[in-house]
């Protein structure tokens, strides 16, 4: 009888395992902070930046103790000549693992919104309510050296810790 409540309490606390604090809560993604960055150090065209300047501000990302979703509403865009042009905005969830974590960083493993393809992202922090990763697609965010900015706009709720018995 005590293993399987041992066994069942490590499976009700596994997933807590896995998160990791820095992450939790849900993010915003902060367009002046980003364009900025992007404007003065990235490798961008101008309608790539414009194009950027109307996106960047929309998606969410959301951290429980297992799953991440990532949210972009649906958005209509200019281009440089002025036509409009919608952008199918998306939400999805997906478990994510901690690979690794470092004084200012958080890596995990997780599928990539959209693609659905296993992808590994580095969270970066600039403090405890604000962080980046490299943004623009997954063969050549790195190259264009292109980052997005989150600022953490709410705290995810703990789990309660179970009270013990009053004798």
């Amino acid at each position: 009888m005590r293993r399987l409540l041992a066994l069942l309490l490590m499976m009700a606390f596994a997933s807590s395992a896995n998160a990791d604090q820095n992450l939790l809560g849900q993010w915003k993604s902060d367009s002046d902070i980003s364009m900025r960055f992007n404007t003065e150090r990235a490798k961008l065209d101008s309608k790539t930046a414009l194009f950027l300047s109307q996106v960047m501000g929309h998606m969410t990302l959301t951290f429980t103790a297992d799953a991440m979703t990532s949210e972009l509403p649906d958005l209509e865009t200019r281009t440089q000549e002025g036509r409009k042009r919608p952008l199918t905005g998306f939400r999805e969830t997906h478990p994510y693992c901690v690979l690794g974590v470092a004084s200012d960083s958080v890596a995990v493993k997780t599928v990539a919104a959209v693609t659905g393809r296993d992808t590994i992202i580095v969270y970066n922090f600039i403090g405890p309510d604000m962080l980046w990763v490299y943004a623009g697609g997954e063969d050549n965010s790195q190259s264009l050296h292109l980052r997005e900015y989150y600022v953490r706009v709410k705290d995810v709720p703990q789990p309660e810790t179970p009270k013990s018995a009053q004798p």
